[in-house]
């Protein structure tokens, strides 16, 4: 009879977390390029509004992942290290820290969506379709915000197939919403961006008590009943980790926006095509993000087990695999660029805009990858402040610096924004690359 021990060692290989990761990736994409397709045929107006909104749903997420991501390593550390009531604590302290934050943030997007919105100086219907979608959505942000930390627990237990399959469920669930809300079905009257913020959340909402019932059934331990015995320094060590490490992806977020910001200067059709091309890329990168969470559970079990040379070996391979992958389907995408893009827009500028970024994107996908799964290890391993720091300025002085150069100064437009995002990508990823293989991050231990 296998142990509690081999079995969760089988459930770390590294096939049997990726794949469903790469499922359950590929149907988000999925669900966020339908939102975008359905309002397509809506307005582009609303496409526009929707590209401005993405950019704050992804603060929201990153602010989940303050608490997740700290879950996920420790989690996946104390197991490795056979410590499982150190895991148990863990992911009391994460659901609870997760209803305290969630609930602050839901406050903040209610009360404060119109004045966000003011800043960006969006055209009047465009800034009403943002509005109507952030109000609606963001308020949830309590749900969104648990939800995150219910499926970091399941994966860092192993389970990667259940947060898929339960996805795979809630995001059926939005597509008919939106169908409901947009297409008029049995006579129903158009709801528009509100229908299909309605959609999501109601999605979402589900999800997250499907989650909650699936980790009741595969047994993992919260013992609720004990949390005020759970030391401060558990939910301290949480947030340390937790802030740190969404701190590289606040940091990227925040100069998102600001692109986004220079963007919105360029003009709706420019707007409009860096979303679609946004939501087109979600494709080419799908695979080598999968590996690169799927490598940070198995990075962080292995460290809490001291197995250092087989994992740094194991992350170089999946690099290059992801490297392979990523450039497959990024150049079979820009082959059938025009079609692709038919999809979404008929708009002769549009579609000239979005067929360059996508040209682009050979490059900058190619640049993503190393980032993708070198900061995804680094982490996993401990190695949290180097790739924040370097982070920060990469992304400031590159992304943002030579949007406005390039896209700004010398005209360019959004392609010059696009190759300002490239040359960011390539910069750190050198040099998390290099970090990796210098060892560095052996001498970080969370769980001692």
């Amino acid at each position: 009879m296998s142990t509690p021990s081999s079995n969760l060692n089988k459930r770390m290989n590294i096939v049997a977390l990726t794949w469903p990761i790469f499922i359950e990736i590929l149907l988000r994409t999925a669900l966020n390029t339908s939102d975008v397709f359905m309002l397509s045929s809506y307005s582009d107006l609303a496409v526009s509004a929707v590209g401005v909104i993405s950019q704050v749903s992804f603060f929201l997420i990153i602010i989940s992942m303050m608490v997740s991501s700290g879950t996920g390593i420790l989690i996946a550390q104390y197991n490795g290290a056979d410590k499982p009531q150190q895991s148990a604590d863990v992911g009391v302290a994460s659901i609870l820290l997760g209803l305290g934050v969630g609930s602050v943030w839901s406050l903040a997007a209610f009360f404060g969506a119109e004045h966000f919105l003011n800043l960006y100086d969006l055209e009047a219907q465009v800034a009403k379709f943002g509005y109507q979608y952030l109000i609606i959505s963001g308020s949830f942000t309590v749900n969104l915000t648990v939800g995150v930390v219910l499926a970091t627990i399941l994966r860092s237990h192993g389970y990667s197939k259940s947060p898929m399959l339960i996805n795979l469920f809630a995001g059926l669930i939005n597509i008919i919403g939106n169908y409901i809300a947009l297409y008029q079905p049995f006579g129903l009257p158009v709801y528009g961006v509100q229908g299909v913020a309605i959609a999501t959340v109601t999605g979402q909402v589900i999800g997250t008590v499907l989650l909650w019932v699936s980790l009741k059934q595969k047994g993992i331990e919260l013992p609720f009943k004990r949390w005020r015995q759970i030391p401060a320094a558990m939910y301290k060590k949480i947030v340390r980790i937790g802030s740190m490490n969404a701190g590289e992806m606040l940091s990227y977020n925040m100069a998102q926006m600001t692109i986004v910001y220079l963007v919105v200067q360029m003009g709706t059709s420019s707007l409009a095509a860096f979303t679609y091309a946004q939501n087109i890329a979600r494709l080419s990168f799908a695979f080598a993000l999968a590996i690169g969470q799927a490598g940070q559970i198995q990075t962080s079990y292995f460290i809490g087990k001291g197995w250092v040379d087989y994992i740094l070996s194991r992350v170089q391979k999946y690099f290059v695999v992801g490297f392979i992958a990523s450039t497959v389907i990024t150049c079979a995408v820009y082959l059938v660029r025009f079609d692709i893009i038919a999809l979404f827009t008929h708009n002769p500028e549009i579609t000239l805009l979005t067929a360059g970024l996508i040209t682009g994107s050979i490059l900058l996908e190619a640049g993503r990858v190393f980032n993708l799964i070198f900061i995804s290890a680094l982490k996993g391993a401990g190695d949290i402040k180097f790739p924040v720091q370097m982070g920060i300025l990469s992304m400031w002085g590159f992304g943002v610096g030579f949007s406005y150069l390039l896209g700004t100064h010398f005209g360019w437009g959004v392609f010059g924004a696009w190759m300002a995002i490239a040359l960011d990508e390539w910069f750190r990823g050198v040099i998390m690359a290099h970090r990796w293989r210098a060892k560095t991050w052996t001498k970080f231990s969370l769980t001692s």
